[in-house]
């Protein structure tokens, strides 16, 4: 394999590392397991039809009660609020106490990662998708055709070009003992979170100015969402 190859791979390992969220990062995919609760009254799919509740989809960045066709109740009608992350998260937590009047009788999420969790999914449905859905399977072949030149991903596995890579998601970036990071990684003080990590498997040099990743970025989103489904089982 010819070195600028070797390098390009070599760089896509460091980048499977970075992620970060202010609202914590939820994952879509545990999101869309809690949302089969929702399915009882609601279609998620476009164009689904009302039930006893209104068609969700791309309902976030929309302004509350406003699906066409489906009768609300007056305290979410009269509403001037938009379904941003902070409503959505607060209303899903208790709709009653967050809508006083509102039709709806589910009791809630009570926990803040599954509110996160299924705000992360309801952001996957619409024309403006936030993000995607990855697949374990295909992000096994995304690290295989990208990263095993340069990384190993099993536990304990040995460095080669690059670190180790086996439970890296939510970590600390730069700290894999007995591999040699570049300075800009070492003293980045970043968390390979969902949203850093996707951004350095983007464009790891515009991402970390510095890092000695050469590898020109994943450039879908599905192929992302998928390299992090992948790593997020390694542990």
């Amino acid at each position: 394999m010819k070195l600028k190859n070797i390098m390009w791979t070599c760089a896509f390992g460091a980048m499977v590392l970075m992620a970060s969220g202010a609202m914590a990062d939820g994952d879509p995919i545990k999101g869309k397991k809690l949302a089969k609760k929702c399915q009882a009254c609601h279609t998620l799919a476009e164009g689904g039809k009302n039930k006893l509740g209104p068609n969700l989809y791309g309902i976030l960045n929309n302004p509350v009660g406003k699906v066409a066709g489906y009768k609300y109740s007056k305290a979410m009608a009269s509403s001037d609020l938009v379904w941003d992350a902070g409503n959505f998260s607060d209303f899903v937590e208790k709709p009653k106490k967050f809508f006083k009047g509102t039709k709806m009788s589910f009791r809630g999420f009570k926990k803040q990662e599954q509110r996160d969790d299924l705000l992360a999914y309801f952001k996957t449905l619409g024309d403006n998708k936030v993000v995607a859905i990855g697949d374990v399977d295909a992000g096994k072949i995304v690290a295989a055709r990208h990263c095993v030149v340069c990384h190993t991903f099993e536990k304990g596995g040995k460095v080669v070009f690059g670190p180790n890579l086996f439970d890296m998601v939510g970590k600390p970036a730069g700290a894999i003992k007995g591999y040699n990071y570049s300075d800009a990684l070492k003293n980045s003080g970043l968390t390979w979170t969902d949203a850093n990590l996707a951004g350095f498997v983007a464009n790891p040099e515009q991402f970390l100015k510095g890092t000695k990743a050469r590898f020109p970025g994943l450039k879908t989103t599905q192929q992302k969402a998928d390299i992090l489904a992948y790593m997020k089982t390694l542990k």
